[in-house]
């Protein structure tokens, strides 16, 4: 693994359009209100940090999430367009710890912590070979 110091501080946003595969449906009384559930959120956090960071990591190489925490303040209407910022604050060996806040506009929607950690696709395999 090559040393991720450099990209400490980081950060990058990017503009999500929410859409109906993102829908809360755990509350069928409520399913008509078209909300935007919390794990989709945290879904989307987690791509964006898989693609940003694997910008920077070995083609051999890829990250999983170990640890994420959301706090999800406000309601989101499907439909409506927010933006996903990440950054990228604390680097220690393999493992990569991004803050990250979702807006509306000017209006904080979310925002939480996410762990990613680097490992050998080669590891990742066998791990999961082990495992059945």
């Amino acid at each position: 693994m090559k040393d991720l110091s450099s990209i400490l501080g980081l950060n990058k946003s990017i503009e999500l359009n929410t859409n109906e595969s993102m829908v809360w449906e755990e509350e069928e009384e409520l399913s008509y209100l078209h909300l935007v559930s919390t794990s989709s959120l945290l879904k989307e956090v987690s791509h964006v940090t898989y693609e940003f960071l694997g910008t920077y990591i070995d083609e051999e190489e890829t990250s999983v999430v170990t640890d994420a925490e959301i706090s999800h303040l406000k309601p989101v209407v499907v439909g409506e367009n927010l933006i996903i910022g990440v950054r990228i604050t604390d680097i220690v060996g393999n493992r990569i710890l991004f803050k990250f806040v979702i807006m509306r506009e000017s209006e904080k929607i979310a925002e939480g912590d996410l762990t990613r950690v680097v490992v050998s696709k080669n590891y990742l395999k066998r791990k999961a070979v082990e495992n059945f």
